[in-house]
């Protein structure tokens, strides 16, 4: 009887691999069977708009597990690219369309004005009379991101390796009927395909998403797949990329050991936005990168379960932003444009552990400096054993320095653990310089020394735990 089910099992998976391979098969065939174009341009799964051309920053709720349009605190939408009106700049607030307040209106009510031929547009401090516009649209969307681990946050060096995996999805509408012929829950291959001259597929493994300055090539891999949604009769290109990345982060080490970092991963789509003033192209395009719901997901589950010992996660975000560049035309060497580019940075900030620098620094600095300034309470006129204590104290300071001065990072400016070493230098030295000056008021008047002496131990405690917490306080 298991040898029968057995048989079965065996007989139905056989059965389901050639069906797939038929379905991937007349996929194949009916995207190569697309007419190649006469002016030669490959399609890349552009959609044709005819709109106003204005595209909204996306939110996250983490209760709701909803996007939404986000806002500013007056609930009025905040613009990310105007593609129609270049001076409603990124980051702008919209106020009315049409003189509709939109802090009153839902997402998709605002979404069906942007969809309009002309609209009256008004932001805090302007109003545009906006018509619509023909471009077309890239839409990308980066469907998950897996932080499988960040190793080595190297804040001297300032970078991060991270272990990742992540899956891009690009639209491809010019390949719907393609699409029909890939069964439900089948995914095809397809990067064989892709390196036909009469297909393109922008999401590809060509594409670098991930801004790193190096990888381990042999840990990073990448395919392409074609997948089809029948309830939405659409189809889409994945394209997955896993491996190890180096990453360079601007770390601010001032507030060092008590320093948080934000740990940014940026990630920008195949194409930009281009306006098309020198008629380059057919017309205007606009990319878009947009995070979907498990993009928000799994940096927040990476915030709940990683393995960080030296730092603690406080919290995460998704940001949806432009970058701006300018640089030379490649048309014209002349010229300089605008670059625009839609991209999506995960943001992990991570505050230190500084037990370690507490316990291995800190602590037995201050044990070095009160065994130093324990001075204060030998009488004034026992030079030597003042001189001695203080001296030795004073150089078992600088060895000690010698051996935690690997954990110091090597700045050009001072750190808050910099700034608390050199105090403890100077207070170190101070009784010794005090034990000088009494060796010669004592020969004098031994009361005035005394006075001095008690004075100086009061006020020099006061002034160093005053000054310590303003060191680490700011």
């Amino acid at each position: 009887m298991k040898f029968f089910k057995y048989l079965l099992f065996v007989v139905y998976l056989l059965y389901f691999q050639q069906l797939v391979a038929d379905e991937c098969k007349n996929f194949e065939d009916k995207v190569l069977s697309i007419p190649y174009p006469e002016n030669g341009i490959v399609t890349d799964g552009q959609q044709p708009k005819f709109d106003l051309g204005i595209f909204f920053k996306q939110d996250f709720n983490y209760q709701t597990n909803e996007t939404f349009i986000a806002r500013d605190k007056n609930n009025y939408p905040i613009v990310k690219f105007s593609l129609s009106e270049r001076k409603i700049k990124p980051s702008s607030t919209l106020i009315k369309i049409n003189n509709k307040d939109l802090s009153q209106l839902k997402d998709q009510e605002i979404n069906n004005l942007i969809n309009s031929n002309k609209a009256y547009i008004q932001t805090v401090s302007d109003g545009y009379h906006v018509n619509a516009l023909e471009y077309d649209l890239y839409p990308f969307e980066l469907e998950y991101f897996v932080i499988n681990a960040i190793d080595e946050i190297k804040t001297k060096e300032g970078e991060f390796l991270l272990d990742y995996s992540f899956q891009v999805s690009h639209e491809r509408p010019d390949w719907i009927e393609a699409g029909r012929e890939i069964g439900y829950l089948t995914i095809c291959p397809i990067d064989e395909l892709v390196m036909s001259s009469k297909v393109y597929s922008p999401v590809t493994n060509t594409t670098d998403y991930l801004l790193q300055v190096g990888l381990d090539q042999d840990k990073t891999s990448s395919y392409a797949e074609q997948v089809y949604y029948a309830d939405t009769d659409k189809t889409f290109t994945l394209s997955t990329t896993q491996g190890i990345a180096r990453i360079k982060s601007d770390f601010n080490l001032k507030k060092f050991p008590f320093d948080e970092q934000i740990l940014q991963i940026k990630l920008e789509p195949p194409y930009g936005m281009e306006y098309n003033d020198a008629n380059n192209f057919p017309k205007p395009f606009v990319a878009i990168f947009t995070p979907r719901k498990n993009a928000y997901l799994d940096i927040e589950r990476y915030k709940n379960e990683n393995f960080l010992k030296e730092w603690k996660i406080t919290k995460t975000s998704v940001e949806n932003n432009l970058s701006i560049l300018k640089q030379v035309s490649n048309f014209d060497r002349e010229t300089i444009v605008e670059y625009i580019d839609d991209h999506i940075t995960l943001n992990i900030y991570v505050k230190r552990n500084v037990n370690y620098f507490i316990f291995k620094i800190i602590i037995p600095v201050f044990l070095i400096l009160s065994i130093a300034w324990s001075v204060m309470w030998i009488p004034p006129n026992q030079v030597e054993s003042r001189l001695t204590t203080s001296i030795v104290a004073l150089l078992a300071l600088i060895a000690y320095n010698f051996v935690f001065n690997e954990d110091i990072p090597k700045l050009s400016y001072l750190t808050s653990l910099d700034r608390y070493i050199l105090l403890s230098y100077l207070f170190c030295a101070i009784p010794t310089f005090l034990t000088i000056y009494f060796s010669r008021i004592t020969k004098r008047d031994y009361n005035i020394a005394l006075e001095i002496n008690k004075r100086s131990r009061l006020l020099g405690v006061i002034i160093y735990l005053i000054s310590a917490t303003v060191i680490f306080s700011t």
